[in-house]
């Protein structure tokens, strides 16, 4: 059937004529975990078998020799970030288009987030990174962002002779690859999440893989509140720790989910791929690419607009593709400068004076503001680029009629 040229947001019909196909994410494997977990009459990790399970999964699965479990992916990145022995005053460097929960950990540990610009694949570059460094850098966080590799062999190589550790921000990019090689795998620790929001889900949860025994038992510790439970209890509350210890129940799941986590991310790879085929050659757009020797497992994507070659502002793009029944949106909030903690820089507001600053205000007298200045391809990618949605659930039909109104939207805009 011949597609209707009007847009659907004047009257015209929808480019996508059924729903987008969706599945049942838990099935009988989760809950045969669970129930084992239960029979253990135990939840609790250090008595239980089920978590040691999922971490020694982990290590066949990223190729890393020990796997530290925790509680979500915000305390894996802060575990990692402990593995790079971070402090107060200390900078790390981390792009500012992610989550919160890749700086928290720096916040907490009283050290400042340095952010450094992007490129159009979304991510980091060897030279955004350098362009940060002061004699303060401590770690680079790398955010491997929307299932897309960052070039972090590059970075983690450069760091390396430099005394800088490198934090593998894995949390959007299970599955993915550079040159052959999981993603998580290049720096100092890998960190993954496994909330509601990731390929593979425990509710909340997450794990940090580490290359060096040492590291590995420094950063056990700090999740178990130093109890040294898994070495030989020499130094059991030697030093201070967090609580960010995961349940045999998140264990349980994770076991079940590690087992299809191939055929997840394999499928969010195909549907990416069929999407990135559909729109090649777009009047003024393009999805964005895929570094050279990358695979990516497109968590999501996004379309680079050029503004100059289309009648209509981003956000009009982006409300016509909703009105076809294209699952795209604004990428405008993908963004931490514009938040308040960095607009305000009042950390701990129940403190008084200039300790609810810390410690983006130090003591030593060096205080830190954040703008666009250092960041320009991340705001104008900010102001011009439109996320796209993707999940291994999607039909060959779904991915068909999302090209179509995508093709369509931008004819109709095109100048």
């Amino acid at each position: 059937m011949k597609s209707d040229p009007k847009l659907a947001i004047n009257g015209g019909v929808k480019s996508k004529t059924v729903p987008y196909g969706t599945g049942q994410r838990f099935d009988a494997a989760e809950l045969d975990r669970l129930k084992e977990a239960l029979d253990q009459n135990t939840l609790f990790y250090g008595f239980g078998h089920l978590v040691k399970q999922a971490c020694e999964r982990m290590q066949t699965y990223t190729g890393m020799p020990h796997v530290v479990p925790c509680s979500s992916g915000t305390s894996a990145i802060h575990l990692g970030l402990i593995a790079c022995g971070i402090g107060p005053g200390d900078e790390v460097i981390v792009t500012p288009n992610t989550d919160s929960g890749s700086v928290i950990g720096i916040i907490e540990e009283g050290a400042v987030p340095v952010f450094c610009d992007c490129d159009e694949t979304l991510q980091p570059t060897l030279e955004s990174v350098q362009a940060c460094v002061t004699e303060y850098t401590r770690a680079v966080i790398v955010v491997h962002l929307a299932g897309y590799p960052a070039p972090v062999d590059a970075i983690a190589a450069w760091c390396s002779e430099r005394g800088i550790g490198v934090v593998e921000d894995c949390a959007q990019s299970w599955g993915t690859r550079l040159n052959g090689q999981l993603v998580g795998s290049f720096g100092t620790a890998g960190a993954y999440s496994t909330n509601d929001f990731k390929h593979i889900s425990t509710g909340d949860g997450g794990f940090v893989a580490v290359r060096d025994p040492e590291l590995y038992r420094r950063v056990s510790n700090y999740s178990d509140k130093h109890y040294d439970r898994l070495f030989d209890n020499t130094r059991r509350q030697a030093h201070h720790g967090m609580n960010y210890r995961m349940s045999e129940l998140q264990g349980a799941v994770a076991l079940a989910q590690l087992d299809k986590v191939d055929s997840i991310t394999s499928g969010f790879n195909r549907v990416g791929q069929a999407m990135e085929a559909g729109l090649k050659g777009l009047p003024g757009a393009r999805m964005i690419p895929t570094l050279k020797g990358g695979y990516s497992t497109y968590w999501w994507s996004a379309l680079l607009i050029d503004p100059d070659r289309f009648d209509g502002t981003r956000d009009e793009l982006a409300a016509a593709l909703q009105a076809e029944g294209v699952s795209a949106g604004s990428y405008g909030q993908y963004d931490l400068i514009q938040t308040r903690l960095f607009q305000e820089r009042v950390v701990r507001p129940w403190l008084k004076g200039p300790r609810r600053h810390y410690p983006l205000v130090q003591p030593d007298g060096r205080s830190y503001t954040y703008d666009y200045r250092k960041t320009p391809v991340h705001k104008r990618l900010l102001d011009t680029a439109i996320r796209l949605s993707i999940s291994h659930w999607y039909t060959d039909q779904d991915v068909r009629e999302t090209v179509d109104g995508v093709r369509k939207v931008l004819t109709a805009f095109a100048r």
